[in-house]
């Protein structure tokens, strides 16, 4: 008799706590299962979707012209953001300052930063972006571009390009700097013999900082003249005297 009260009991604190409890869980394990099932199809979905864009990137390197167009314009709407996206934006954007268009190079490498999805391709739209800025004359936007830049990986590139724009505005001395602290950054082992040519190029040399480009045109031209100078004189010697001819 003393077990079938006690199994009484516990079947009335089940039913009491069911009645406060039971309603939490059950919503609890619904959630954790679509939970689980959302994951799942979340995951497939993304990987079909990631094989899709795989395809439709193939389609556009092989296609040529209008179909070529055609096969970027389908990607720039269905696979946003995604790296072919703007893997799309870069190669018109380069085909545009081919043909001399920066303003509307510009425009789609913009749009690449605003875009892309992964930190690492917002940070190469970027330094492709500042290259753009500073051929439209545009050098303290192209600055700013580069400061802008997070990865590590790409410091040593978005250095060397600061390095350029302050050449280009001669800033020198800020030049060697940029050219310097882009050496430092380099990854260990890695070669950048147009980097190297460029941080020599702005080298000070006996503290004046002087670009050696501009000092060996100036030798050149120096020297041209030096070398014309004998030869008119011979040319001059040479000529007859016609008033004694005469």
């Amino acid at each position: 008799m003393s077990e079938y009260l006690e199994e009484e009991e516990q079947i009335a604190r089940l039913r009491s706590w069911w009645s406060e409890y039971g309603v939490t869980v059950i919503v609890a394990v619904v959630l954790s299962v679509a939970a689980i099932v959302g994951w799942r199809w979340y995951d497939s979905y993304t990987q079909t979707k990631a094989q899709q864009g795989a395809d439709a990137y193939a389609t556009y390197q092989a296609a040529q012209g209008s179909e070529k167009e055609a096969a970027g314009n389908a990607i720039l709407e269905n696979f946003s953001g995604s790296a072919y996206h703007v893997f799309v934006l870069f190669e018109r954007a380069q085909n545009a300052v081919e043909e001399g268009d920066l303003m509307a190079a510009e425009a789609l490498l913009t749009t690449a930063v605003d875009e892309a999805d992964a930190a690492l391709l917002r940070d190469l739209a970027k330094i492709r972006l500042a290259k753009v800025q500073r051929g439209l004359d545009r050098t303290d936007e192209a600055l700013a571009t580069l400061d802008a830049i997070g990865n590590t990986g790409y410091s040593s590139w978005a250095l060397e390009a600061k390095g350029d724009i302050y050449v280009s505005r001669g800033e020198l001395e800020m030049a060697y700097q940029a050219y310097s602290a882009a050496i430092d950054a380099l990854a260990p082992g890695e070669q950048r013999p147009i980097l190297a040519m460029k941080h020599k190029n702005v080298t000070p040399f006996e503290g004046q900082y002087v670009e050696f480009t501009d000092t060996l045109e100036a030798a050149l031209q120096d020297a041209q003249t030096t070398l014309s100078a004998p030869a008119a004189e011979a040319t001059e010697q040479t000529q007859p005297d016609t008033d004694e001819n005469d």
